[in-house]
């Protein structure tokens, strides 16, 4: 045999070799065993086109499972959903009032049935049904036109509800039934803040005072305190949506305040922050009109009262950013919750022991909450949910694991706290996180 014909007999064995031990060592992974494969595709080191489960790791600190490759945690792509596309002025939770169609008529609720929460009535065929559902939803109103929107949360279908164009819209605070809204805005001549009170059934509406420095609702959503800027001060106003009454509960010299209505006759009442300024609390009782102090000496402090104005969660700025702390105030006691954060990006929970918060991941500067209000410092958040009485953190979702860039802020919670929706500061797109 030829020297020639050697070489190439070497060659066709190796080759030969390298081409089973490919084939057995993919059949030993479970690539290319499709029955229904092509010759080609069974012998292609990738396999076939049919997907092959990516293998998985868990998350040691969450127990959440990891992809490998991208170290993305599955579960967060899930949690996270963005609901519009483009910027929301305001947005609320309410329930939708929905009529049960019957056999051979439309039941329509009325008050008395809303009152009765749901009363229940026999249809043609003497079956018992309730008159209506309640439907979970959203309001919302697009920042650049006032268009307003409305989304069912469990399907996530939304459409439009007003083409009234109000343009330009800072702020939007709705009413209790998610109806009446009052719309903020900056005026023509860029000198004041126009306040435009609206109803989205009666299609009516007035403007309200032109000097209006903080508005915030009532624990109800029937009413609203306006704080109002004078030549001497502020003076401090209960106004209803209804328009049926109007009632002065506050005056001051200091002109710069942050209110909260957190309970039925009590309105916390906070100096507006700055981290070169010492900042204080002070709870105005609606009833007798008068203010006490609660707290204060604290630099860059904003705050944030629980449902029942029992605690105050607030931020102080401390050499290393802005640090989260509650205040006990039956018991004059503060809290160091050991974690960096701002009060405006949390919410309190139902049961007013837990919070949920949008915290950064990393903390730029020291100069807070000045810096973070006028857009000079954006952060990228995770979701983090901290029991207050234990000081426990537990980790929901990171944004930055997600692969979407968040700074949440205007959080607020649906009835079963079952989700959470904010506003990312970024674009200000509407956002929803299961937990």
């Amino acid at each position: 045999m030829s020297q020639k014909l050697k070489i190439i007999l070497i060659v066709v064995l190796v080759l030969g070799a390298l081409l089973i031990g490919v084939y057995f060592y993919n059949k030993s992974r479970g690539v290319g065993t499709d029955p229904n494969a092509t010759v080609y595709q069974k012998f292609n080191p990738f396999g076939t086109s049919t997907k092959v489960p990516v293998t998985t790791k868990v998350d040691p600190n969450t127990g959440e499972q990891i992809i490998d490759d991208t170290g993305i945690k599955q579960t967060e792509i899930i949690k996270l959903h963005k609901l519009t596309d483009f910027a929301v002025a305001g947005a609320t939770y309410f329930e939708e009032t929905k009529p049960i169609i019957a056999s051979t008529e439309t039941v329509i609720p009325t008050t008395a049935d809303v009152v009765k929460n749901n009363p229940i009535k026999n249809d043609i065929l003497g079956n018992v049904k309730p008159s209506f559902e309640l439907i979970p939803s959203l309001r919302y109103v697009e920042k650049s036109t006032g268009h307003i929107y409305q989304m069912t949360i469990n399907t996530k279908s939304a459409g439009k509800i007003s083409n009234s164009t109000v343009p330009s819209v800072n702020e939007v605070i709705f009413d209790g039934k998610a109806d009446s809204l009052i719309y903020r805005y900056v005026s023509f001549d860029n000198t004041s803040i126009t306040s435009f009170i609206t109803s989205i059934k009666n299609k009516t509406g007035f403007f309200l005072s032109s000097d209006i420095t903080n508005i915030s609702l009532s624990p109800d959503k029937n009413a609203y305190f306006t704080i109002i800027k004078n030549t001497n001060g502020v003076n401090g106003f209960i106004n209803y949506f209804d328009n049926t009454k109007s009632s002065k509960v506050f005056t001051s010299p200091f002109s710069e305040w942050s209110s909260q209505w957190s309970t039925l006759n009590t309105i916390f009442l906070t100096t507006k922050p700055s981290y070169l300024v010492e900042g204080s609390i002070f709870s105005l009782n609606t009833k007798t009109n008068t203010l006490s102090k609660i707290f204060g000496e604290v630099y860059g402090l904003t705050t944030l009262a629980n449902n029942d104005g029992t605690k105050i969660l607030f931020g102080a700025s401390l050499e290393k950013g802005p640090k989260l702390n509650t205040f006990d105030i039956k018991n004059h006691t503060s809290t160091d919750l050991d974690t960096y954060g701002l009060p405006e990006k949390c919410v309190w929970s139902i049961n007013n022991i837990y919070v949920y918060c949008a915290v950064p991941n990393t903390v730029i500067g020291t100069q807070y909450p000045d810096s973070w209000y006028q857009g000079l410092i954006s952060f990228d958040d995770r979701f983090i949910k901290i029991n207050t009485v234990t000081k426990e953190v537990t980790t929901l979702t990171n944004s930055s694991s997600s692969n979407v860039n968040i700074d949440g802020t205007n959080l607020f919670l649906d009835k079963n706290e079952s989700n959470l929706f904010f506003i990312n500061k970024k674009d200000g797109t509407l956002w929803s996180l299961d937990l």
